[in-house]
């Protein structure tokens, strides 16, 4: 590479050495000069010293500089020398044309040297750009790649927190939180789940900036629901798969989606869903992973049915969905102990239905069973916030009635009697009309031990259906 600066004293120094020999030539008195005992040795090194002088031309300022050099030490030497009246040393000037010509020849090819030197630079620049960008984008696909990692390395963790978690509500919770912190975009998160017995969603968790009003999922969650694939969308306002109406509805509250169905084989059983106000937040590496957690949610919340069904057999009858008689009995003893630290009342019903074995002697057991569901379905749907039923034995049903004293207790008795009766029921084109006999009895009015509520009512069941049945009694 080129060093400016020691050229340029190179050429200074030549414009010293040529203003000294002119000052030499020019200043001094010939006559000295032409006595001196030197003087051939003299007029030499004069010649020499232009000729040094030229060279450095060359060097220090190249071609123009060179040449100018060279025709006015010419001059300057000639002039001088027969100024001096020494004709004979003016044939010494030739000697500055092989100099002149080694010096362009200096020159030319430092020119071609630094020529190439350019072009070898200017290619290794560009081949260090280049390397530079591949180097900044190996290392954001490095960091992208990292990132990646952990987010996915993630997923180990909400599978094994999945997999300890039984509960419905657990599972909800824990699905919102690892979406949240596994893909970490600002947004609302959603968890929807299908109602098997409505066969709709139904919002189940939510976290995020705005209420959720569509408990039900809007048009893009039953898009989810009917094709059974996820969803992104980066603009909701440029997308045209869906209704203009529902799309103006939409941007008001978002403008980008990401949406993954939780199957379970082909059935979908849930969706996972993210939205933000913010345009094109969520990519297409974004809808992988709620997929993933997606999937892994789905092999929770089918292990949460399952785990609940199971639940559901140990202490619900199979044929009417009520509770057992055990669990009832256990609940009633916990409820009254409730009762007596608060202060509160509460009563217990035995309802019967009325010749129910003829209904099973005539038409057989298959519509006792019809009979029993349709009188168990009547029940269930008038029951309070609380209440429970049971299946206490054969045709026999049992109501827990919370907060209830007597009087509220026999009013809710003669509603379900009165509902039951004006509920006609078909038998083989046969219209009747089913009724029930119902005792009531109360805590603490009657008793303050489980055993002599359920003798209480039974006692009064059985004086109702003395007194000719489809009548309460509760005294």
């Amino acid at each position: 590479m080129s060093n400016p600066r020691r050229y340029s004293i190179l050429g200074i120094t030549s414009i010293i050495i040529f203003l000294a020999l002119s000052y030499l030539l020019f200043a001094s008195n010939p006559k000295t000069i032409h006595t001196a005992a030197h003087f051939h040795i003299t007029t030499y090194l004069i010649v020499l010293s232009f000729n040094i002088s030229i060279v450095l031309s060359w060097i220090g300022f190249g071609l123009f500089s060179g040449i100018a050099a060279t025709v006015l030490s010419v001059l300057v030497a000639v002039i001088g020398v027969l100024r001096i009246g020494c004709y004979n040393a003016a044939f010494l000037s030739l000697s500055f044309i092989p100099v002149t010509l080694a010096g362009y020849r200096y020159w030319k090819t430092g020119k071609h040297i630094e020529h190439s030197f350019g072009l070898r630079s200017e290619k290794v620049e560009e081949t260090v750009n280049i390397l530079s960008d591949e180097l900044r984008k190996k290392r954001a696909d490095t960091k992208h790649l990292e990132e990646k990692a952990l987010r996915y390395g993630a997923l180990k963790d909400v599978a094994e927190a999945l997999t300890t978690t039984l509960t419905m509500e657990d599972i909800a919770r824990l699905v919102i939180e690892k979406a949240d912190s596994t893909i970490k975009k600002a947004g609302r998160i959603l968890l929807f789940l299908v109602d098997t017995q409505k066969q709709e969603l139904m919002l189940s968790a939510s976290q995020g900036r705005e209420k959720v009003k569509a408990k039900q999922g809007d048009i893009f969650d039953m898009w989810v629901l009917k094709q059974s694939i996820p969803l992104l969308i980066e603009n909701v306002t440029q997308d045209f798969r869906f209704p203009s109406k529902d799309i103006d509805e939409a941007k008001k509250h978002f403008k980008s989606l990401i949406a993954a169905p939780l199957l379970s084989g082909n059935k979908v059983i849930g969706i996972l869903r993210m939205d933000s106000p913010v345009e094109g937040l969520y990519t297409q590496d974004d809808l992988r992973l709620l997929d993933i957690l997606g999937g892994l949610s789905s092999v929770a919340v089918s292990n949460a049915f399952l785990y609940s069904w199971v639940q559901d057999l140990a202490i619900r009858d199979s044929l009417t969905g009520l509770f057992v008689r055990r669990y009832f009995m256990k609940r009633l003893h916990e409820e009254i102990q409730r009762s007596q630290k608060k202060n509160v009342p509460i009563s217990l019903l035995m309802l019967d239905i009325d010749r129910f074995k003829w209904y099973n002697d005539k038409y057989g057991h298959a519509i006792g069973d019809i009979v029993l569901k349709h009188i168990t379905n009547n029940i269930t749907a008038g029951l309070g916030e609380g209440d429970m039923a049971s299946r206490y034995g054969g045709e026999e049903i049992a109501i827990l009635l919370f907060g209830a004293d007597i009087k509220k207790a026999e009013k809710k008795a003669e509603g379900i009697r009165k509902n039951i009766e004006a509920s006609p029921f078909t038998v083989r084109r046969e219209r009747h009309n089913i009724t029930v006999s119902i005792g009531v009895s109360s805590y603490p009015k009657d008793s303050m031990l489980e055993e002599e509520l359920v003798k209480k009512a039974d006692e009064r069941l059985y004086k109702a259906k003395s007194l000719g049945r489809n009548r309460v009694c509760a005294d």
